[in-house]
This record gives structure tokens, C-alpha cells and sequence, in this order.
């Protein structure tokens, strides 16, 4: 797991079936100082995360297969927590 920022969501005129009603959001992967780290990455959000927010997210794929009923759902990323 690792911490991120959410930059905010993402509008898609065409997913995987799926991902049909699932929330996707971009987040900022941060290091240890709180600081950007890497690229953004896109994630499943099940939470209702908003831009600003300070979360973490994991890349275990059990468990996004295990949120869209899917085995072969596209995702990487999923937020799991909202940290205060």
C-alpha cells in the first residue's frame, strides 16, 4: 500500500464492461516526505474520495477482483482508505 493525494475523477464515454459504474479517480503517489512521487495513476474509487484528499491505495488485484465481480477487469489500482 501506499499513500497518494487525489487530483481528482475521471469522465469516460467508454469502459470495460467491468468498470460500467465504477468511479475512477486520478491520484498523486507520494514518497515518505509527502512529496509527489512517480507518475499519477488511475484507480478505482469505492470510498467517494474528493480532490484534495489524502488516501492509500493498494495494486492487489484479489482485491479489485473481488469489488467488480470481474477476473479479467483491466484496473491496477484501487483507494482503500481516506487517511485524516
Amino acid at each position: 500500500m501506499q499513500t497518494a493525494r487525489v487530483l481528482g475523477h475521471v469522465t469516460a464515454t467508454v469502459k470495460h464492461a467491468s468498470l460500467q459504474g465504477w468511479r475512477l479517480v486520478v491520484l498523486q503517489p507520494l514518497n515518505i516526505r509527502n512529496e509527489p512521487d512517480e507518475f499519477p495513476q488511475l484507480a478505482l474509487d469505492q470510498l467517494g474520495t474528493r480532490r484534495g484528499d489524502l488516501v492509500f491505495f493498494t495494486s492487489d488485484t484479489k482485491q479489485i477482483r473481488a469489488m467488480t465481480g470481474s477476473n479479467n477487469c483491466p484496473a491496477r489500482f484501487s483507494v482503500q482508505g481516506i487517511i485524516d
